[in-house]
């Protein structure tokens, strides 16, 4: 059983452990968030120069949930990760064209593809919003849609201490004869003792 938080953690967990290369030629892990505008806040000053290669994690908003019983909630949610890349040039006189990033997209669908959160049905990807006006910073968005089950408004979540599903001690005993012709019962009792 999850809320919405539980789901977060494990795609930035998987997201952390994507090993990629930095601008300095290191292999370390993706430098993984949660997602509060980090591209523009960096480029005004506001914010610390984040480590790049980055994906940031951002749940879209809003999102229609059902309730489908026992309050427990269902909605198609949709996790967008904010690729940042950080290039300067290939050094093939192709100055501005940066297709390292489509790397870094193709390992993040590859990891997330089919993955499946707490909650969460498989993740898909189903919308790519590329960067058509960047400078060094390319910012890339990935759309993954899953199926989310929410059960923190039911009293049937374990963390909510509203109920506690009892299992009385019981015993089954049963006796059965069997008279003549082909297995027929003749006779069942079925006791149950409540010790």
């Amino acid at each position: 059983m999850a809320g919405i938080k539980a789901p977060i953690q494990d795609i930035l967990a998987k997201l952390a452990n994507l090993q990629v290369v930095n601008r300095d030629q290191q292999t370390v892990a993706l430098y993984a968030r949660v997602w509060n505008n980090q591209v523009q806040y960096e480029d005004q000053g506001k914010l610390y120069d984040f480590p790049k290669p980055a994906g940031f994690l951002q749940v879209i908003s809003p999102a229609t949930y059902q309730v489908i019983g026992q309050y427990y909630r269902n909605s198609d949610i949709s996790f967008r990760i904010h690729l940042v890349h950080e290039f300067y040039d290939a050094g093939d006189g192709t100055f501005e064209q940066d297709l390292e990033i489509f790397d870094l997209r193709d390992a993040v669908i590859a990891l997330l593809s089919g993955y499946t959160p707490t909650g969460c049905g498989p993740l898909n990807c189903m919308v790519e919003t590329q960067d058509d006006v960047h400078t060094n910073i390319y910012h890339m968005m990935l759309d993954f849609v899953c199926n989310f089950t929410d059960s923190k408004g039911s009293p049937l979540d374990p963390d909510r201490n509203v109920y506690t599903p009892a299992v009385p001690p019981l015993t089954l005993e049963v006796d059965t004869t069997t008279g003549k012709g082909g297995g027929q019962m003749t006779q069942q009792t079925f006791l149950i003792n409540n010790p």
